[in-house]
């Protein structure tokens, strides 16, 4: 398997590079919210909201900023005329700021993706992963170019390996060292971003997430690839199969090349920490993973799902499934109508009195909702008005953004910062982290 490593002095074929860069931290500065789009961030021990503002944050759009956390560790990708880059910031154990360095404090990294529109970036415990194509330069350039390269993706991961969770054929198993004349596992990992190879040429990424210690790609012909920790089922390869896996492997029962066919497209996935959501175009919903909890929404607890398991329609019949939201101890669903449903263990958002369910309820606060993202403990919804709301446990990293460290046993609206200021702020995107949050806001200032 031929790896491209993406560092200063080595670029693409397609002629763009992605490597350390002189991107600086005072490129995104806290200013007094003179322009009309920002990321937010809290959480990681502070109980302040702290803003990131520049030109070429997007909100919208091919080149809109793209955001992700991770368990101590957080990305913003911006792909805008002035400045394109990664903006890493968090700890640095295993390179997963993806700088060419590791680092044992709390370190801030820009990497340069002039050339490259970053399409999706995940993080997981102590890896990251950037799904990027090829910029389109000109209308004659495009007109030269294939069709088929235009919608060529490339995927890169970087950070902790020893799972195998980066996909790149590296972990604590293909690696050992000789110490004291013992044979002791190395450490694995990948400080620069490197590409990642699919086992079929001409097949793109079109999504990638990251649980804890594992990734689960899926890609523009209908199929799922997991690389990583598989000891709980995460990796969904089949009853016969919990052991880790360092590339992409396919996931047969529900990959169009496999058994898919016979059951539909996936078109979205959800992983946070060791339990897997699928939502197919048919609106049916898959579970595989750690499902101790009863998140699996069935009625029961299992201990592991090794094999995608399809549930039965959970909620009311009249609801139609449109999105869906893993977390560690829990999921969510997604409706047409903006209801949000929960299941599982932990502040649920359903109140104190209700911490275990086994089958999914409507959270009866949240209503006219357009998101829901998961982390291990805890969730987030974004509303039809733009307004944030945050429910789940909390503690001394302050991670549900509400000022204090308190627990959150149904869903509390998250004030922003610009919003002291009486300018109403829409919300568009968030990203939870185990520790921390990010949020893509933009003023309505009429």
């Amino acid at each position: 398997m031929n790896f491209v490593r993406l560092s200063l002095h080595r670029t693409l074929h397609r002629g763009s590079a992605f490597r350390p860069s002189a991107l600086r931290l005072s490129q995104f500065h806290t200013s007094s919210w003179q322009l009309k789009t920002s990321v937010v961030e809290w959480g990681s021990g502070s109980k302040e909201l702290s803003v990131y503002e520049s030109e070429s944050i997007i909100a919208h759009g091919p080149n809109k900023t793209c955001i992700a956390a991770g368990a101590s560790h957080r990305l913003i990708a911006i792909s805008g005329e002035g400045e394109a880059g990664i903006l890493g910031e968090g700890m640095n154990h295993s390179g997963q700021l993806g700088s060419g360095t590791r680092d044992d404090k709390w370190s801030v990294s820009a990497i340069d993706t002039s050339g490259m529109v970053i399409l999706d970036i995940a993080c997981g415990r102590e890896h990251s992963m950037v799904l990027a194509r090829a910029q389109e330069e000109t209308q004659d350039d495009q007109e030269k170019r294939p069709s088929s390269l235009l919608k060529e993706t490339i995927l890169f991961g970087f950070g902790n390996s020893m799972y195998g969770q980066l996909g790149l054929g590296g972990s604590k198993d293909t690696l050992t060292q000789e110490l004291a004349g013992e044979a002791v596992a190395g450490f694995v990992f990948e400080p620069l971003p490197t590409s990642v190879q699919l086992p079929e040429p001409g097949e793109n990424v079109v999504q990638v997430e990251c649980g804890l210690d594992h990734t689960i790609l899926r890609t523009d012909q209908g199929n799922l690839y997991s690389m990583g920790w598989g000891a709980d089922g995460q990796l969904g390869l089949g009853p016969e199969s919990s052991s880790d896996r360092a590339v992409p492997t396919l996931i047969d029962r529900l990959s169009w090349k496999a058994k898919g066919k016979e059951i539909g497209r996936v078109k979205e996935i959800s992983s946070s920490t060791d339990f897997t959501l699928a939502l197919l175009e048919n609106n049916q919903v898959w579970i595989w993973g750690n499902a101790e909890y009863g998140q699996c929404m069935m009625n029961k607890k299992i201990d592991r799902v090794l094999e995608p398991m399809h549930i039965p329609h959970p909620i009311p019949e009249t609801e139609t499934i449109t999105s869906v939201a893993a977390g560690g101890t829990f999921g969510l669903l997604l409706t047409a109508s903006g209801n949000v449903y929960t299941c599982g263990y932990g502040a649920l958002g359903l109140g104190r009195d209700k911490t275990q369910i086994l089958m999914p309820e409507r959270i009866p606060s949240l209503s006219g909702v357009r998101k829901i993202v998961a982390s291990t403990d805890h969730a987030a919804a974004i509303n039809d008005k733009g307004e944030l709301y945050t429910w789940g446990t909390c503690g001394e990293t302050a991670r549900l953004g509400h000022g204090n460290s308190e627990n959150c046993f149904e869903p509390k609206r998250v004030r922003l910062p610009q919003e002291q200021n009486g300018v109403k702020v829409i919300v568009r995107d968030v990203a939870l982290g185990q520790d921390s949050g990010l949020a893509i806001i933009e003023y309505d200032e009429n």
